[in-house]
């Protein structure tokens, strides 16, 4: 008995040991640690910034340290930040309690015994600027994080927006919280992302405009992305909504969306990148009618990193002059000196060396009685110089172009019969509003822009060494264009 219980005496005076040393040794590098993740936390919102006009910065501000435990101020300010009319700034202070390891309380609690080297809880600190936001969400912090910190750099946890409940004159948010799940290592090479948002009511009321509201419901957000010697992420990130409803005008008129999906692919295959992004919608109902769903896949191939990443710096360096322009109701206008307009020059034959493609690879629409589709390939080169004329360049640009075309007659129907309902016609108007998908049907064939194949107007188009291929005939590219302007003109109304 006496030996039984001086190996336990023994293991646990060594077991107290190694918590002790390794507390220890996370207090004498978390300061370096805090310091290097701050700098690294402070790089990414740089990047993330870039070219918004806003500047967001985070500042370690003090650290008391004991053996077991930590607590660390953070001071997190956001500049120029648009929320308004007006650019705002913005400045919390982030409270950090930190448990040193290898064994936190806070994970031994919940049986999780792997050591790491912290565990920590963030909170936002009630002050002037949050006390409003802390009565909100029913005064406790309205942002919460619990991660642990690896001995690797790596880190683990969850990040949560509270629920919030708020109203003011007239108006009114209810939130249900958003939770969201985050993995990685400080610099920012690996990132994975899990989040959930129950709902978010909204009512916006003003005494100059009518009423507006919405309801957004199962929000989900999924994310694995890796860090790329080019500095930006490849890898697969998704945002799905189950239900959003809005209601608005003067007849404050429903409109809900079913099914929303975004789901975004990215690849690096040497120094080029793919990347596609497919957008679907179930279905689409306005004024408790039914209207339809639809979806749009785009992608892009075999772009040159450097030479896009050359453009889009000088598109940045114009940025402000950009937004400057379209927020006076001008159309946009990229201004370039000699410099840049040659710089732009060789970088654009560079990413056309690498013969890029873009794709539309479905863009589609369905109603209750019939789909329409839609689909484009084309396939880019370098010519063999940027200084030819418009019309050669053009054409040594365009290596391949294909696409398709199928409009559902019946579909058409659909949406010109809802569309007569809506604006209040009575049921012969509809009925005769129904039957536009025939109408067009007859004048795609009449002007030889397209085909008919049972209830669908069809078209396409191949073109490849200078030559067209339009619904099976072959024709060049002077053809294709006399044929298309004279059918269009055929289609003018007499006297115009």
């Amino acid at each position: 008995m006496k030996k039984t219980l001086g190996v336990v005496c023994g293991l646990a005076v060594a077991v107290a040991a190694v918590c002790t040393a390794g507390a220890w040794y996370t207090g004498k590098q978390l300061p370096g640690v805090l310091e290097h993740a701050t700098a690294q936390s402070n790089l990414q919102m740089q990047k993330s910034f870039k070219g918004l006009g806003a500047t967001a910065r985070l500042e370690l501000v003090s650290l008391e340290q004991h053996l077991f435990s930590s607590v660390a101020r953070y001071r997190f300010t956001v500049q120029n930040l648009e929320l308004g009319d007006e650019p705002s700034n913005l400045e919390l202070t982030l409270v950090d309690r930190i448990e040193h390891g290898p064994f936190p309380w806070q994970r031994v609690k919940a049986f999780k015994l792997m050591p790491v080297m912290a565990a920590s809880s963030t909170s936002i600190e009630k002050d002037a600027t949050t006390a409003e936001w802390y009565a909100a969400s029913g005064d406790v912090s309205p942002v919460q994080g619990e991660f642990s910190l690896g001995y690797d750099q790596s880190y683990d946890g969850t990040l949560r927006l509270m629920p919030l409940d708020i109203a003011k004159d007239g108006s009114s948010v209810k939130f249900s919280g958003f939770d969201l799940g985050m993995s990685g290592d400080f610099e920012g090479k690996r990132l994975k992302l899990d989040g959930s948002m129950g709902t978010l009511q909204v009512s916006m009321v003003d005494s100059e405009t009518p009423p507006l509201k919405f309801d957004l419901k199962g929000l989900k957000l999924v994310a694995d992305l890796t860090l790329t010697p080019y500095d930006f992420y490849e890898g697969q990130a998704d945002v799905t909504l189950d239900d959003s409803a809005f209601t608005f005008g003067d007849r404050q008129v429903p409109l809900t969306v079913k099914g929303v999906e975004q789901r975004n692919t990215y690849k690096v295959n040497g120094d080029k990148v793919d990347a596609r992004a497919a957008y679907k919608v179930d279905a689409i109902t306005y004024d408790g009618k039914a209207v339809g769903g639809g979806q749009l896949v785009v992608a892009v191939n075999r772009f040159d990193i450097p030479a896009l990443q050359a453009i889009m710096a000088i598109y940045e360096k114009h940025m402000p002059q950009l937004q400057e322009t379209a927020a006076a109701g001008q159309p946009p206008e990229l201004e370039l000196n000699a410099e840049e307009q040659a710089l732009m020059q060789v970088q654009m034959m560079q990413l056309l060396a690498g013969k890029p493609q873009v794709a539309v690879e479905d863009l589609s629409f369905k109603t209750a009685n019939g789909e329409s589709r839609f689909n484009l390939t084309l396939d880019l080169a370098k010519p063999t110089s940027a200084d030819l004329p418009s019309d050669q360049l053009v054409r040594q640009m365009i290596e391949k172009l294909q696409s398709s075309l199928s409009l559902s007659k019946p579909m058409i129907g659909d949406l010109a019969a809802l569309q007569a309902s809506l604006e209040g016609q009575d049921e012969a108007q509809v009925k005769q509003a129904a039957m536009a998908g025939e109408m067009v049907g007859q004048m795609a064939l009449y002007s030889k822009l397209a085909t008919l194949k049972g209830n669908d107007i069809i078209a396409n188009l191949h073109y490849a060494d200078g030559q067209v291929a339009f619904n099976g005939q072959k024709m060049t590219v002077e053809e294709f264009a006399a044929l298309v302007m004279s059918s269009l003109g055929g289609l003018q109304p007499a006297g115009n």
